[in-house]
C-alpha cells in the first residue's frame, strides 16, 4: 500500500536536488569561471567532429528521404527491412556528397587556381611597369621621406630582415599542417558519424522520445516533440533552400558574365555563390572583392558588373528566393538584419547563417504564446487590429455581436 505523502515527498526532494545543483554550478561559474570556461571549450573541441557529423547528416537527410521513397517503390516494396534500407540510402547519400566534392575539386578548383594566378601575374606586371610612377606618388604625398638609391637599399633591408624570421615561417608551416590534419580528421570522423546517424535515425529518435517521456509529463513532452519537428522544418527548409538559391545565383552570374564578356567569370561567380548563402549582407560582402578584382583588370567591367549584380539581387530577392524558400523564415528584413549582426558577433560565419532560422524559431514560439494569451483574454490576434489601439480595439466577443 502506497502512502499518500510519498509523491509530494519525492517532488520536494527532486526540487531540493535541483536547487543544490544550480547553486553549485553558479558558485563554480563565479569563483572558477576561467577553469569552467576552459573545460567547456575543451569539451566542445573534443566534440567538434561529432558536430560536423550531425551537420552532414542534417544536410543529407532530405536526400536520404527521397532515396528511400524510391526504394519503397522498387527494391524494398512490401519488405520490412528498414535498417538495411536506411544503411543503403545513407551510403548513397554520402557517396553523392563525396562525388559532388570530387567534381568540384576536379573541375572548378583548377580553373579557380588559374584565375587567381592570372590575377597575381597581372598585379605583379602592373607594379613592375609602373614602379617609377608609384614611387613618385609615394614621395609626393610624403609616404616616403627618401628617394633614389636609398629607397632600393631600404627595400633590401626589409628583405634581409625577413630572412631572419625563418623560424617564424617554419612555425607557421607546422601550424598550417596541423590545421589541415585536424580538418581531415574531423571530416573523416564526421562522415562516419553522419553514416551511423542516418542509418539508425529511427532508433535514435525513439530513444530520445523514451527518455523525454520518462523525465517530463506527457503533455510537455509532446509539446517538445512538436517544437523540435517545427525547428527541423524551419532549419532544413532555410538552409537547404538557401544553398539551392545560392547555386542558382552562381550559375546565372557565371553565364551572365560569359554573355557580357567579363573577366574571371568562374572565380567571381564562385565568390558570389558562396557569399549569397549569408542572408541580407551576403550580396554586399561578395560584391566588394569581385569589384576590386575587376577594377584592377578593367574598370568598365567593374561598372557593368555592379549594374548586373544589382539586377541579379533584385531577381533573387523578389522571384528566386521567395519561390525556393517560401515561408520557411517568415520574419521581417529588420529582424533578419539584427539577428545576423548578433549571430556574427557571437559565432562568426556560422552564426550569420544559423541566426536567421534560430530567430525564426524563437519568433514562431513567441507568436504562438502571445496568440494563446490574447485568445484567453478575448482579444484579436491579427496585427492590423492594433494599428489604432486602444481607441479602435475590439474584443472578439464584441465583434461577434
Amino acid at each position: 500500500m502506497k502512502l499518500p505523502f510519498i509523491r509530494e515527498q519525492s517532488k520536494f526532494i527532486r526540487n531540493c536536488v535541483f536547487v543544490v545543483a544550480f547553486a553549485i554550478l553558479f558558485a563554480a561559474l563565479v569563483f572558477r569561471f576561467e577553469t569552467v570556461w576552459n573545460f567547456i571549450g575543451r569539451l566542445f573541441s573534443l566534440a567538434s567532429p561529432f558536430f560536423v557529423g550531425f551537420a552532414i547528416a542534417f544536410l543529407l537527410g532530405p536526400i536520404q528521404r527521397k532515396i528511400e521513397v524510391v526504394f519503397r517503390k522498387t527494391l524494398f516494396r512490401g519488405a520490412r527491412r528498414p535498417k538495411l534500407m536506411h544503411g543503403i540510402s545513407a551510403l548513397l547519400s554520402i557517396g553523392l556528397l563525396l562525388l559532388l566534392v570530387l567534381v568540384f575539386l576536379r573541375i572548378i578548383v583548377p580553373q579557380l587556381v588559374v584565375s587567381i594566378r592570372s590575377i597575381v601575374e597581372y598585379i605583379t606586371g602592373f607594379l613592375h611597369e609602373n614602379s617609377g610612377r608609384l614611387n613618385e606618388i609615394l614621395l609626393k604625398y610624403d609616404f616616403l621621406s627618401f628617394n633614389g638609391d636609398e629607397l632600393v637599399v631600404a627595400w633590401d633591408n626589409i628583405v634581409s630582415s625577413q630572412i631572419n624570421n625563418i623560424t617564424l615561417l617554419l612555425n607557421n608551416l607546422v601550424l598550417i599542417s596541423r590545421t589541415i590534419v585536424n580538418f581531415l580528421y574531423e571530416l573523416l570522423v564526421g562522415i562516419i558519424t553522419a553514416f551511423y546517424i542516418l542509418m539508425d535515425k529511427d532508433n535514435l529518435a525513439a530513444q530520445i522520445k523514451k527518455i523525454g517521456y520518462s523525465l517530463i509529463s506527457r503533455e510537455n513532452n509532446e509539446r517538445l516533440i512538436y517544437w523540435t519537428r517545427r525547428a527541423n522544418r524551419i532549419f532544413a527548409g532555410f538552409i537547404s533552400g538557401k544553398i539551392m538559391d545560392s547555386i542558382i545565383i552562381g550559375v546565372i552570374c557565371y553565364f551572365g558574365m560569359l554573355i557580357f564578356r567579363m573577366e574571371y567569370p568562374l572565380l567571381i561567380s564562385s565568390v558570389i555563390a558562396v557569399t549569397n548563402i549569408i542572408p541580407f549582407f551576403g550580396p554586399f560582402i561578395g560584391w566588394v572583392p569581385c569589384v576590386l578584382i575587376l577594377l584592377i583588370v578593367n574598370p568598365i567591367s567593374a561598372l557593368w558588373f555592379t549594374v548586373f549584380i544589382l539586377v541579379l539581387q533584385q531577381l533573387d530577392g523578389n522571384v528566386i528566393g521567395p519561390f525556393i524558400l517560401g515561408d520557411s523564415v517568415g520574419v521581417s528584413a529588420l529582424s533578419i538584419m539584427i539577428a545576423i549582426v548578433i549571430g556574427s558577433g557571437l559565432f562568426g560565419f556560422v552564426g550569420m547563417i544559423v541566426s536567421v532560422p534560430m530567430y525564426a524559431l524563437i519568433y514562431a514560439f513567441a507568436r504562438t504564446v502571445i496568440h494563446a494569451r490574447l485568445k484567453r483574454r478575448g482579444l484579436p490576434v491579427a496585427t492590423e487590429d492594433y494599428v489604432n489601439a486602444p481607441e479602435c480595439l475590439k474584443t472578439e466577443d464584441s465583434s461577434n455581436e
